[in-house]
């Protein structure tokens, strides 16, 4: 008798359990989610302003010192990016912008050292191809909002 009681005593842990596990799952997924989108949004932010940044530090020493600043933030952007853990059912969408992002990071570690040596220019910006990179980056945003929904 003692025995059918202490079973559903025991049961009813295991369920409250796995069903902690469900709900960190979905928070989980939505924080990825949420991070994911500010992370294109902060792409495409950069993107829209670094050919203004740029034409700017070629004739100001401060806004060749901005400059150097964003590219190194946004470097920083992306390593974050890289840091988060991706939902099972959004590692397709993660790699896509994983290899997105490390051309980004490449392209920009370049424009970097052409800003170091005070070689900055727009043809160098457009050679860079990273305004494109960014766009394919931002291409990638009602993806990932879809996964949120």
């Amino acid at each position: 008798m003692i025995k059918k009681h202490l079973l559903p005593l025991l049961l009813v842990p295991a369920l409250f359990l796995q069903g902690c596990s469900f709900l960190g799952g979905v928070s989980d997924s939505l924080s990825y989610t949420n991070e994911t989108v500010a992370y294109i949004n902060e792409a495409a932010d950069f993107s829209q302003q670094l050919p203004e940044m740029t034409q700017q530090a070629l004739s100001d020493p401060a806004a060749l010192d901005r400059l150097t600043a964003e590219l190194q933030a946004m470097q920083a952007e992306i390593t974050a990016f890289k840091d988060l853990q991706a939902p099972e059912f959004a590692s397709e969408i993660d790699q896509q912008l994983t290899a997105y992002s490390d051309t980004l990071n490449t392209q920009i570690s370049g424009l970097l050292k052409q800003a170091e040596a005070g070689a900055v220019s727009l043809q160098a910006l457009e050679q860079s191809q990273i305004m494109q990179t960014a766009s394919q980056i931002t291409e990638i945003l009602d993806q990932v909002k879809q996964l949120g929904s």
